[in-house]
């Protein structure tokens, strides 16, 4: 598949079938993900694969620390939605959650978490093009200290999204794009206000 193609077809599922991914295809896409663009290459992103059987183990994690802290909530209300997220993890076959690594500054953060978003493309683009299909969550709950421990997250390390990825049971429906010419500016010169000066004729002060 043409990386074009890939990127212009690309669907979100949600519906995937019982077949098992195998580990080196995973291996395969992460392998991939490395290669996304990053500033001064701080590699800042990690992987926590949960598959299989382990889904059923994660998704009691996930309800234990949803109910801890749940205060002020409705216990009922909690426990629904429990319900409903150990559902979505055990309707994909695997889940890849990525984390970044903080910066020693703001700047430097958000350029890592940038990158790690773009390794995270680089994994759903390779998925698809292999037959494979997925969807970005972001849920708040891998945010949770439970979670995050379970998955081995960094401490200070930021969550990214967890990538749903199974082979598909519904059928792929191209969703609508705003042409980007609606969303793009072209600087000219010649838009500048008459009375700007030229930067390179400005006279320079100081001794």
């Amino acid at each position: 598949m043409l990386v074009e193609e890939a990127i212009r077809t690309r669907p979100s599922i949600k519906v995937f079938s019982g077949e098992a991914v195998v580990d080196s295809l995973v291996a395969a896409l992460l392998d991939a993900a490395v290669w996304a663009p990053n500033h001064h290459l701080t590699e800042p992103w990690h992987f926590s694969i949960v598959s299989g059987a382990d889904r059923e183990a994660f998704a009691r994690v996930v309800r234990t620390e949803m109910l801890a802290h749940a205060s002020g909530i409705d216990a009922a209300i909690v426990q629904a939605k429990a319900l409903k997220e150990r559902q979505k993890l055990l309707s994909a076959p695997v889940i890849v959650a990525i984390y970044s690594d903080a910066g020693p500054d703001d700047r430097a953060t958000r350029e890592n978490f940038a990158a790690s978003a773009a390794a995270a493309q680089n994994v759903l683009l390779l998925a698809h093009s292999t037959g494979l299909a997925g969807i970005w969550r972001t849920s708040a709950i891998y945010e949770l200290p439970g979670v995050r421990s379970a998955l081995r997250a960094r401490p200070g390390a930021i969550f990214v999204g967890a990538l749903c990825l199974g082979y598909p049971m519904q059928r792929n429906v191209r969703r609508r794009r705003t042409p980007a010419v609606e969303k793009t500016y072209w600087f000219k010169s010649e838009d500048l206000e008459p009375h700007l000066p030229d930067a390179m004729d400005s006279p320079v002060s100081g001794g």
